[in-house]
């Protein structure tokens, strides 16, 4: 008898939480255009995301040219992701997102972060010396990309060597924790406490959390260890000089717990490891599809006296002077992340109900803002083909674009907090790599294609490096 009822029981849950979740999913007069999405998995099968046979770029860009600027794209019954770094900035609102942004905003203003160009420099040398051979096929650059900006974070946040301090198995672990964070985004469709339970119990993923936790806690502990009455001088005396376990969010608290230092340094590292490098993968792609551009951009390092001779002994100057003065090097860099920015897409949350555009947005749902929609559209791109590399644009009439068909880094007060960093990273190396006289040339592997992760990378980058003689 009790089997029976506890049977019942059973099935009644079921029909019930599908009836909740067929009435979740049917159409409504509210509805914005769209493929109809299936019960617990979205848009996330019928588009080809799951079985890889799509991008999010492509999905978006698709379902813009079939239904218009305006459509809707289920994820899933559970459409948030915040269980790897749930005390990171990134992932905060309202008052605990604005005492987090006291800390952290100072490390990371323009004029704090051009202090660092000679460290970047640096970098940059040793990503060249160590990772691009001449007369070599290379086709491991994306990883040398990310140790190029993990490098640059490492010195500058850290003050820390990750090349020399960081071991494999650390840096397998990074690309572990990134693993997760795309499989919690695709897994959208799968409960919250379910995935939670997951997480526990996969082996993976918690040695990949203990090992970064543990770099987190060593980098917290040396720099308690060697603090200087001085004032912080980067990011992790920073954070370490903030450390108050009594923080709430309260308009008198400030500071942040260890646990939120911790998420925070997590999601410093990732984001070095994950974005800026894509940016130069994708530079080092076109730029090979496109020598006169190289040609073009030596020509202007010639023009300034910066290409490295045989008569200039030494390293020429990098100053924010130099960089500044490099109009067509800076269109260059415009241009790749116009083509490939560095996110996908911009995610916003509506806090309250409105109407924007005679579309009813209700309290909690996402918004997605497709980047590479805005920033490949006919109607705000003339000069010539916005699907393609052509960084002249940007001397020609598209070099005054309105700001919001360009947002790499996101807009308004939510915008990327290291957008200063990324910017000048990106320049610096893509002008380092041509001071040096290095050129990218095509392969028949060479094929691009999209490896998306939280980044989205050239699937197929495959090029011959040259140096070539003063």
């Amino acid at each position: 008898m009790v089997s029976i009822i506890l049977a019942s029981l059973f099935v009644i849950t079921i029909i019930l939480i599908y009836i909740y979740l067929k009435r979740d999913y049917s159409p409504s007069s509210d509805d914005l255009p769209g493929v109809k999405p299936h019960i617990f998995f979205g848009n996330l099968i019928n588009s080809g995301i799951v079985s890889k046979a799509s991008t999010f770029r492509e999905v978006m860009l698709d379902y813009q040219h079939r239904f218009g600027d305006k459509f809707q794209f289920w994820f899933g019954s559970h459409r948030y992701f915040n269980l790897l770094c749930s005390n990171g900035i990134i992932m905060l609102t309202g008052a605990r997102w604005k005492r987090h942004i006291r800390v952290l905003l100072p490390m990371f203003k323009r004029t704090k972060i051009i202090g660092h160009l000679e460290t970047i420099v640096e970098c940059a040398d040793r990503f060249i010396d160590q990772n691009l051979h001449s007369d070599q096929i290379h086709r491991d650059l994306i990883s040398c990309c990310q140790s190029f900006t993990i490098n640059v974070i490492g010195f500058i946040g850290f003050d820390y060597d990750f090349d020399i301090h960081v071991n494999l198995s650390i840096k397998k672990a990074f690309q572990d924790f990134i693993f997760y964070a795309k499989f919690l985004i695709i897994a959208s469709w799968i409960p919250r406490w379910l995935k939670k339970i997951y997480l526990k119990y996969d082996s993976k993923y918690q040695q990949a959390y203990r090992l970064i936790h543990e770099l987190a806690e060593k980098l917290v502990e040396e720099e308690q260890n060697n603090r200087e009455n001085e004032g912080p001088k980067n990011l992790i005396a920073l954070l370490v000089s903030s450390l108050n376990e009594q923080a709430n969010d309260e308009h008198t608290s400030s500071g942040l717990t260890r646990s939120e230092i911790f998420d925070e340094i997590l999601v410093m590292i990732l984001a070095a490891y994950e974005t800026t490098s894509a940016a130069i993968a994708w530079f080092i792609f076109f730029v090979s599809k496109h020598p006169q551009i190289q040609q073009r951009m030596k020509d202007e390092l010639r023009e300034h006296h910066l290409l490295m001779t045989d008569d200039l002994r030494g390293k020429p100057p990098a100053t924010s002077d130099n960089l500044t003065s490099l109009i067509y090097c800076e269109c260059v860099t415009k241009e790749v992340l116009r083509l490939a920015p560095i996110a996908g897409l911009i995610i916003r949350r509506a806090t309250c109900d409105t109407n924007t555009d005679d579309v009813k947005i209700h309290r909690g749902q996402t918004i997605f803002i497709p980047l590479q929609n805005i920033h490949t559209d006919t109607r705000y791109w003339h000069h010539a083909d916005p699907r393609q590399f052509i960084p002249e644009r940007f001397l020609a009439e598209d070099q005054n674009h309105h700001p919001l068909t360009m947002i790499p880094f996101g807009g308004g007060h939510r915008a990327c907090i290291g957008q200063e960093l990324a910017w000048l990273e990106l320049k610096t190396i893509i002008v380092r790599m041509m001071q040096r006289n290095i050129t990218f040339e095509d392969t028949s592997e060479n094929t691009g294609g999209y490896d998306e992760r939280i980044a989205c990378f050239p699937k197929n980058l495959a090029v011959h490096v040259r140096f070539d003689r003063p």
